[in-house]
């Protein structure tokens, strides 16, 4: 196996092995670098271009409610880096490149309020868990035949829909039927500019309530 980044044409195949086509020896990369998503962002779309865009962003993921104060997504390992939320570097990847009908985080916890505020300039559909996302990630397998649908709302909601019924005790996410909470949602962004008027309508009407010193 060549060491680093590789980048590859991915096409179906009954092979247990990698047999996808060969596009670019990259060597190292830092994953945890928000330029080094942003420049596959801007290659891919520059690449393959089409009437409709999708990015799936798969890996380890970190929210607010967590104990940590980083606020992360995409660490590297190798290098220790990781591309923050709260300080604006996801925001930064996803600025300067081609408006996306749907933005996929295969990765945990990153269906919030405040992630959400970061990234609804980049895409139409926001499609996420609010939970942890267990380790074999979003069902692809599954998901690949609905790209061929022309209307962006149908694709989300039915990823939605895939990722949940995998996970169902059986499905092919989880054949031994564990027990797991597994949520998934998919966000109309254009939507959110009244909402977080309206949520911030509502905690200053209740800012009365407010105790004057801590």
């Amino acid at each position: 196996a060549l060491p680093g980044g590789q980048r590859r044409k991915i096409r179906p195949d009954a092979s247990p092995h990698v047999t996808s086509p060969l596009l670019a020896a990259l060597g190292p990369i830092d994953s945890g670098d928000p330029q080094t998503l942003k420049s596959f962002i801007n290659w891919g779309f520059e690449q393959y271009p089409s009437q409709h865009r999708m990015l799936v962003i798969w890996g380890h993921g970190d929210n607010w409610f967590k104990q940590d104060g980083f606020k992360w997504i995409c660490p590297d390992e190798g290098s220790k880096s990781l591309i923050s939320v709260s300080e604006g570097e996801l925001k930064e990847a996803l600025s300067d490149i081609p408006h996306l009908d749907i933005l996929v985080f295969d990765a945990c916890s990153m269906q919030s309020l405040e992630v959400l505020a970061e990234v609804r300039q980049a895409a139409d559909f926001v499609v996420g868990s609010e939970e942890l996302v267990p380790a074999t990630g979003f069902p692809y397998q599954t998901l690949i035949p609905l790209f061929s649908s022309p209307a962006p709302e149908q694709v989300a909601g039915q990823i939605c829909q895939k990722y949940l019924q995998s996970y169902e005790a059986g499905g092919i996410q989880n054949p031994e039927g564990f027990t797991n909470p597994i949520t998934c949602s998919a966000i109309r962004t254009s939507a959110l500019t009244d909402f977080y008027g309206g949520l911030r309508d509502f905690f200053l009407s209740q800012s009365c309530y407010w105790p004057s010193s801590m």
